[in-house]
């Protein structure tokens, strides 16, 4: 209901009665009437008795009270009547509704107008519009702020300067500051005093750009709180679709962030929980069943308790096996013998499946072939590195029957296989190549399989690599870096070796001790690294001319000896005598200077003719020696019996 207000008027000055009103009013849009002061319509004009639905005939002579509805939600007819008669109000407004025949749904906008003319005769002017669009309005209006009164969320509704034009109870529950404190305010003011220049200049830069966005912030209450809020906003526009503001819907999740953080941590007991529930609901479900099917879980139980027990049995096998692998493998003095326990240990773990092992040689060039089982073919002795996928890779490479990544040493262009790089202490030391089955969809053997074959490889590689490391530290303890051939500690352990052996066998021993003559003249001359590559060069040529049983070893210096096993003195003479040829036969050039041929003498003693106990034999192949010199070296003398 509209409030009745006055509206002060002035006199009309007008000595004519209320006749020349109506014929100025005659063709106004609105409802024109003038009626006495008891309410009496005197005269209308033709829009007052079109709005309320009647003939003019019914509208003169008839009291306003029985034209317009007086229900008790609008204002009483006879009360506005009354009142502009006891005040000296000019006016009074308000809404009224037809009475029928009129439409009593119509809504009427009322205007009484009080006339007083010269004459003491008081007379009112009426004015009448169609309300009923605008009391609409007005009754959605009022709906839909009851509506956003009502919701359970903070509604804000902003203007494009950010100033607060609607503020509903739940944002004063939420921020603690009523309307009147937020109406009329920017956003800065109330909720939002945290926010920086920066973040505020984005905002209102969001709201004046139409942007709906969808955000969780902490906002500050009017208690100093701290509140989590989840904001969601939208632009708002008029009627023509033209931007006039930004409405907020904003809902406290504090306690919904802090329940999620207590799901969070109860997430874990949780799913234990149903996970116990859902084991209860199985064997409840197993309980409640047939004897026949218990029966049939049972024996599908057992089958199952067999199986497991069988593939415990395989992996205690496994275990059992490459424990005794590595075993093996650490007691092994020779590569040769660790590569005949991998032939075994891979028939037991893999029976009647073709394999092979290859060991990257010491130069990191090729691979050589060191061990076959499955086959009597022999394969390649030696494997490029890039013929193999899983050398180039650095892992397994697996081929079924219809791959067309093979690798180039895979003669066979449909069996399956498997390659595995051997690696120990971080480096490649060989590959393991096996015929197994493959799958086509999996591209992986069975699991049972590659875990045993994963298991062999990781063991094999460290034994592998432990082999290597004691062949090299052997090697550094018996021979002579710089040439090497045996250093003089290995060749006097040798040399008692062999004398013992001579004692049981009675076969001949002979020893060639050699020296450069005029060595120092080639370290004077052209440096000691020219000299070093010449006592290397003469080391070649000893290990090249003498037996695989004959061992050459570096005495001292640029002292060297031979030690022939099974050579009585006329053979060692013949032998030290192709050696000494040969070693002035040699060109020797470095870096890019020719060096001049060395030279070499020799002294050669036979045991036990030439001395009965070591000491006695080397100082007689040592004294043979120095009449070499003394005779103009470059020649073979045989020591004195």
């Amino acid at each position: 209901m509209r409030a009745v207000k006055t509206v002060p008027v002035g006199r009309t000055g007008s000595d004519e009665p209320w006749a020349p009103l109506i014929a100025g009013v005659r063709h106004s849009p609105h409802g024109c009437a003038v009626t006495s002061a008891e309410g009496v319509v005197l005269g209308c004009n033709a829009a007052w008795h079109s709005l309320l639905g009647r003939a003019q005939a019914d509208c003169v002579g008839k009291p306003v009270e029985s034209l317009l509805w007086t229900s008790g939600d609008l204002v009483e007819v006879g009360d506005a009547i009354g009142e502009l008669n006891r005040t000296a109000a000019g006016a009074l407004e308000f809404d009224a509704r037809p009475v029928p025949p009129g439409n009593p749904e119509q809504c009427i906008g009322v205007s009484v107008t009080r006339i007083e003319p010269a004459e003491p005769v008081a007379l009112f002017l009426w004015q009448i519009t169609d309300s009923t669009r605008r009391e609409q309005f007005e009754i959605r209006a009022r709906q839909l702020e009851e509506v956003l009164q009502q919701s359970g969320d903070s509604i804000v509704v902003k203007d494009l300067n950010a100033v607060v034009t609607f503020w509903n109870r739940e944002a004063t529950s939420l921020y603690g500051f009523t309307p009147e404190e937020a109406i009329g305010h920017t956003l800065r003011e109330p909720h939002a005093a945290e926010l920086s220049e920066a973040d505020y200049a984005r905002v209102l830069a969001r709201i004046r750009a139409g942007k709906p966005t969808a955000s969780t912030a902490e906002r500050r209450k009017k208690s100093g709180e701290m509140v989590r809020v989840a904001n969601k906003t939208s632009p708002l526009t008029d009627a023509q679709g033209r931007l006039t503001g930004e409405i907020t819907i904003a809902r406290d999740v504090t306690a919904m962030h802090r329940a999620e953080e207590s799901l969070r941590s109860a997430q874990a007991s949780l799913e234990s929980r149903l996970k116990a529930i859902r084991e209860a609901n199985r064997k409840l479900a197993r309980e409640v069943a047939s004897r026949r099917k218990t029966e049939e879980a049972l024996r599908g139980a057992n089958l199952t308790l067999e199986s497991t027990v069988r593939q415990l049995e395989s992996f205690n096998h496994d275990d059992e096996v490459l424990s005794r692998m590595a075993e093996l493998l650490q007691s092994c003095a020779q590569r040769d013998e660790a590569y005949t326990v991998v032939r075994e240990t891979a028939r037991q773990l893999f029976p009647a499946v073709v394999g092979t092992l290859h060991i990257y040689r010491e130069s990191r060039d090729v691979l050589e072939h060191v061990a076959t089982w499955g086959k009597e073919q022999t394969p390649e002795p030696a494997l490029a590195p890039d013929d193999c996928w899983a050398l180039r890779l650095g892992r397994p490479h697996y081929v079924h029957s219809q791959s067309v990544i093979r690798c180039h040493h895979a003669y066979d262009a449909t069996s399956c296989y498997v390659c595995m790089p051997v690696q120990g202490e971080g480096h490649v030391l060989g590959l393991l190549h096996l015929a197994l089955d493959v799958g086509i969809e999996t591209e992986r053997p069975a699991e049972t399989t590659d875990r045993r074959l994963r298991a062999m490889v990781d063991r094999l590689g460290p034994a592998l690599a432990n082999l290597k490391l004691r062949d090299s530290l052997r090697m550094l303890a018996l021979h002579d870096a710089l040439t090497g051939l045996y250093n003089r500690r290995y060749m006097e352990d040798a040399l008692q070796r062999e004398l013992r052996r001579v004692e049981r066998s009675r076969k001949p021993l002979s020893l060639v001790m050699i020296d450069i003559d005029h060595f120092k003249r080639f370290n004077d001359t052209f440096g000691h690294d020219a000299g070093d590559y010449v006592l290397g060069a003469i080391a070649k040529v000893i290990t090249t001319n003498v037996r695989s049983s004959d061992l050459a070893c570096r005495y001292g210096g640029e002292e060297l000896a031979v030690l022939l096993p099974e050579a009585n003195l006329e053979c060692a003479m013949a032998r030290a005598e192709k050696l000494r040829l040969a070693i002035r036969e040699l060109s020797l050039t470095h870096r890019g200077q020719t060096l001049p041929a060395p030279t070499a003498s020799f002294g050669v003693a036979e045991y036990p003719v030439h001395g009965e106990n070591l000491p006695e034999f080397l100082k007689a192949a040592d004294r043979a020696l120095y009449r070499a010199k003394e005779a103009g070296r470059d020649q073979v003398c045989a020591a004195e019996a």
